[in-house]
C-alpha cells in the first residue's frame, strides 16, 4: 500500500490541528508498515521542518502552493503501482488517471456561518470533493450529520474517525494559579467574547484569562477589553508546545465556547493532561468530551459563569480532572491511524 498526502494544509499552515492530524496520521502509518508519504512541497510547516530556507519568506503562499501542486503531481504520476491519493484540504487538485482518493472532511463552517467569511471557494470546494473522492472521512458523527444534510452525501460514503491525542504519564497537578485557558482562533463564530462578559461576574473577579493562539488582539478585542476594564486580567501568548504544556499544568480549566466544531482537539489535549474542561453544549463538542467536561448553553451568559464559577471548588475540580484524563483515553492517534488503514483496504480490494 502507498499513500500520498498532498501538500496544500502544509504550505498554508505553520502549526494548527489539521497538519497536527495529517503528521500524526503520517508517522502512525509508517510505524505499521505503510509507504506513507507527505509531500509537503514548499512548506513552512513545524511539524515536517527541520530548518526553512530563507528564500520561502520571500515568496508568496499562493505562488509556493501553486509550485507545490505542480511538483506533486508530477511525483505522483511518476509513481508505479497502485496507491491512495489523500488530500490534506479541499483547495487540493486530483492526480489524473485511476489513483482511488480519499478526503477528509473536519466541518462545515463555511457553509453554515458564510456571513462571517470573506467570499471564498471553499463550499464549492467542498461539494468538488463530495463528490469526486472515492470516500469520506468525517472527523465526527456531527461533522458526518452537517455532510449528509448540508451537501447531501450518502452516508454510506463516509467513514466517521476521530482525531486523537497522546495522553501524557500521569502527573499530580500542582494547585492551579488564578487563571483560565482559551487556546486557539479568536473567530467570531469562537464566541470568544462570551468568556470576556463571563470575567466581568463577581464570581469569577479574581480570574484572569491566558489566550494561547490567534495571534495579537484585533482593535475590536483591544477595544471590548478596554470598555470593560478588564485589559490588565487577559494576556495573549503565541506559546510553542512546550510552553502550552507549562500553561495546562497551572490553568484552573480551559474554556471553549465555540458555536461550532468539527471536533474540538483543544478540550481533549486539555482533558489528556489532567485539566478540566467547560465547553458549549454544541456540534460536535458533547461528543467528544462526554461527561466528562461541564457543559453549557453558548449563547447564555449566565450559563458560561456558572460553569466555570464551579471549577473554582477543589473537590469538583478533581473530579473532572479524574474524569478527563479517563475520557482522553478513548481516543488514541493509534485507533485513528487503524480505522484510516482499513477505509484504504477497502478501496484497494
Amino acid at each position: 500500500m502507498r499513500v500520498l498526502f498532498s501538500p496544500d494544509m502544509f504550505v498554508m499552515q505553520r502549526v494548527g490541528g489539521i497538519t497536527r492530524y495529517f503528521s500524526e496520521l503520517q508517522a502512525g502509518l509508517r510505524e505499521s508498515g505503510v509507504d506513507a508519504d507527505i509531500f509537503g512541497g514548499l512548506h513552512s510547516n513545524k511539524y515536517i521542518a527541520s530548518h526553512r530556507m530563507k528564500s520561502l519568506s520571500r515568496m508568496s503562499g499562493s505562488k509556493r502552493l501553486h509550485l507545490s501542486r505542480g511538483a506533486f503531481t508530477a511525483y505522483a504520476l511518476a509513481q508505479r503501482g497502485r496507491q491512495i491519493v489523500h488530500p490534506t484540504y479541499y483547495t487540493a487538485h486530483p492526480i489524473p488517471g485511476r489513483h482511488p482518493h480519499v478526503c477528509t472532511f473536519y466541518d462545515l463552517i463555511h457553509l453554515r456561518y458564510a456571513h462571517l467569511f470573506p467570499p471564498n471557494d471553499i463550499v464549492d470546494r467542498q461539494r468538488f470533493w463530495a463528490h469526486r473522492a472515492d470516500r469520506l472521512i468525517a472527523i465526527s458523527n456531527a461533522t458526518a450529520d452537517d455532510m449528509v444534510s448540508l451537501l447531501h452525501v450518502p452516508r454510506s460514503k463516509i467513514t466517521v474517525i476521530h482525531l486523537g491525542t497522546h495522553v501524557p504519564a500521569q502527573q499530580e497537578r500542582k494547585n492551579p494559579e488564578d487563571y483560565l485557558l482559551y487556546v486557539g482562533t479568536r473567530d467570531r463564530y469562537k464566541n470568544w467574547s462570551i468568556v470576556v462578559e463571563a470575567l466581568c461576574a463577581r464570581e469569577l473577579s479574581d480570574l484572569r484569562l491566558i489566550c494561547c493562539g490567534g495571534g495579537a488582539p484585533t482593535q475590536e478585542e483591544t477595544q471590548l477589553l478596554k470598555n470593560r476594564r478588564l485589559w490588565h486580567r487577559v494576556e495573549f501568548v503565541q506559546a510553542d508546545d512546550e510552553t502550552l504544556n507549562r500553561i495546562y499544568q497551572r490553568a484552573v480549566a480551559l474554556v471553549y465556547p465555540s458555536l461550532y466544531e468539527g471536533f474540538g482537539l483543544p478540550p481533549l489535549e486539555a482533558m489528556a493532561r489532567g485539566v478540566p474542561v467547560v465547553a458549549a453544549r454544541t456540534s460536535s463538542l458533547p461528543e467528544v468530551v462526554g461527561d466528562a467536561a461541564l457543559l453549557f448553553d453558548p449563547s447564555e451568559l449566565e450559563a458560561v459563569v456558572h460553569a466555570i464559577s464551579r471549577l473554582l471548588d477543589a473537590t469538583t475540580r478533581k473530579e473532572f480532572e479524574r474524569r478527563g484524563r479517563q475520557r482522553a483515553k478513548m481516543f488514541p492517534w493509534s485507533r485513528t491511524v487503524q480505522q484510516t488503514m482499513d477505509v484504504y483496504r477497502d478501496l484497494l480490494v
